[in-house]
């Protein structure tokens, strides 16, 4: 099992200092992001706005050659690619499929790609048909581009647990397509037994985002029914077990990445330094 982080925790530092801080933090691989910056190039970096490592689908072609040649001048290896586009985007995407294979030509990244949200006022399994359909259609891309596609489990799809996971997957090549098992996501539905999870989805489960959360009770709606959020915490103190859930992955002899997700307050070098050195003690005990 190898430990990697997503670069959307850290969009005030730009790709060399990424890459040269992972490293520094014995970090093994990234999950590189892979979006479009808001239109002001003045607004305050933040995880879901500007970032100053400015990756995009209509740049990382142009942008390989820096994160191939940071990844082997560190050693920090772009395990995965991070869009917020889902499987319908398909121009979009193959451009990402583009520049997956200009960074690595050999074994290219992984690409994020996400479903649709589910829409409550609508029959449920014409709109988890339809994903399907659409994923079915996204592989036979990825395989013209030698690529492969891992959609993750995340809370609000059509697709919130691994068990519906591997029934949107089911059947489709897994040389092109598998699962992202979520832990901060499914936390916030219900989280599977872990060990249970990651068996179903077998030999879909493709990557990990490992990272954890507390509810807070916020204020009643007008029914009187108390209202929640999660917030995003250090590893050992939400409600994922996650020495239960690392034991759990080398039960299953997974050697994939995992890849940290932590979006709480904090300094990010601290964040990273202390939550990965606890990750590392984890996999290595």
């Amino acid at each position: 099992m190898k430990l990697s982080l997503t670069s959307v925790m850290l969009p005030r530092w730009d790709l060399e200092t990424t890459f040269t801080k992972l490293a520094e933090h014995g970090y093994d691989g990234i999950e590189l992001r892979c979006r479009y910056n808001p239109d002001d190039p003045n607004a305050e970096p933040a995880n879901w706005g500007r970032h100053l490592t400015d990756v995009s689908p209509d740049n990382i072609v142009d942008k390989a050659a820096e994160i191939r040649e940071l990844s082997q001048k560190t050693g920090v290896r772009v395990a995965a690619l991070a869009p917020n586009f889902t499987y319908d985007q398909t121009d979009t995407i193959e451009k990402i499929f583009v520049g997956a294979k200009a960074i690595d030509a050999d074994n290219p990244p992984l690409i994020r790609i996400g479903a649709q949200r589910h829409d409550r006022t609508k029959p449920y399994i014409n709109q988890f048909l339809a994903a399907r359909a659409g994923f079915a259609d996204l592989v036979e891309i990825a395989r013209d581009h030698g690529v492969k596609v891992i959609y993750e489990i995340h809370v609000g799809t059509i697709a919130v647990s691994a068990a519906r996971t591997i029934e949107l997957l089911k059947d489709l090549d897994t040389n092109h397509i598998g699962a992202i098992w979520d832990v901060p996501n499914m936390i916030r539905v219900g989280l599977e037994d872990s060990k249970m999870g990651i068996e179903l989805l077998g030999p879909y489960l493709s990557h990990c985002h490992i990272g954890n959360a507390t509810p807070e009770a916020t204020e009643r709606d007008e029914n009187g029914q108390m209202q929640w959020k999660w917030n995003f915490s250090d590893l050992r103190e939400g409600m994922a077990n996650i020495p239960q859930i690392i034991q759990d992955l080398k039960d299953v002899n997974y050697d994939g990445y995992l890849s940290l997700e932590e979006f709480g307050p904090g300094d990010d070098e601290t964040k990273i330094s202390e939550q990965g050195a606890y990750l590392r003690k984890l996999i290595n005990s």
